[in-house]
């Protein structure tokens, strides 16, 4: 496993995202979500790939809870990612103790005294009582509550926002190999030149990538995803990669991201996922013709589908 540095700790290129230890998640998931028995085999076979940073938060069902059980029982604790729900109402009073009292919920669903990092869950908590937000956040390293806080955010106007509140030095970002968008407009490398540590998640978009093609019927993914999970196909066979390695290996190694938040269904694909971090780089040829083929994938329209309730 690869390592990035952070405040003096290394952690690895791979978080576990955990949403689907909590709840039913992603397109390509057809297993639901895990028993508790299987939960902890994943979190034990992420331990054991030498991934040693899990994400989660409260709008994760019961992911704090399983990860709390789990935890129990580890000695060197990974780094922990959690976040705060979005706050849409409230006094200035009331939006303080929303925001400490999750982080202080969260801290009690984990089983720990303290996390490295706890995000805002959402960006338009950037808009609404946004100073006041940041402040509350930044309270909560002085609490001891975590090392670190940021936002998770969708879009450059996001992020543009987020550089307002020095208080935010962490970020969550969506990007892939379909959504390049931060990557040509410059956003992720203004992040890495004003030290932001920079998680990535929505790699596989939510398993799309692993669809068959022959098999989609829904009409927006027909008209918008279909073609490109085709030409995603033809440019992993070229490079002798699986579909996983190559969308790995593409966001891997662009400068400034310090790791990538991949889900899982089982601990096999944990392990998989993990042993993945070794692939070759993609080749100069392939990676300038994936940045052409893709920059107009759109991903809004996909999203619509990706971001409807799992039955």
């Amino acid at each position: 496993m690869l390592y990035t540095e952070i405040g003096g700790k290394k952690i690895s290129k791979m978080t576990l995202g955990t949403v689907q230890l909590g709840m039913n998640y992603g397109i390509a998931n057809e297993n639901g979500q895990p028993k508790e028995e299987q939960s902890m085999e994943m979190l034990g076979a992420a331990l054991e790939s030498g991934v040693n940073s899990l994400d989660t938060a409260r709008a994760y069902g019961n992911s704090e809870d399983v990860l709390g059980h789990f935890l129990a029982g580890v000695e060197n604790k990974p780094f922990i990612t959690t976040k705060v729900p979005m706050i849409e109402e409230g006094s200035d009073a009331e939006v303080e103790k929303f925001i400490v009292e999750s982080a202080e919920a969260s801290l009690q669903r984990l089983g720990v005294n303290k996390v490295d990092n706890i995000m805002l869950h959402n960006a338009a908590n950037l808009r609404f009582k946004p100073e006041l937000c940041a402040k509350t956040m930044q309270g909560l390293i002085k609490r001891g509550y975590t090392d670190m806080v940021g936002v998770s955010v969708y879009t450059a106007e996001d992020i543009r926002l987020m550089f307002n509140y020095p208080e935010y030095t962490a970020t969550q970002i969506p990007m892939s190999i379909f959504d390049q968008r931060l990557i040509n407009d410059g956003t992720v490398d203004e992040l890495s030149r004003r030290g932001y540590t920079v998680f990535v998640r929505s790699v596989f978009l939510q398993g799309l990538f692993f669809l068959d093609p022959e098999k989609i019927t829904d009409p927006i993914l027909c008209e918008h995803a279909k073609p490109k999970i085709i030409k995603l196909r033809e440019f992993a066979e070229k490079e002798g990669m699986s579909i996983a390695e190559m969308a790995i290996s593409f966001m891997r190694d662009i400068p400034g991201i310090a790791s990538l938040v991949l889900g899982a269904d089982t601990k096999e694909q944990v392990a998989a996922n993990a042993a993945y971090f070794a692939a070759p780089s993609v080749s100069e040829d392939t990676a300038a013709a994936i940045r052409e083929t893709f920059r107009d994938v759109n991903i809004p329209e996909i999203m619509k589908v990706l971001s409807r309730p799992k039955k």
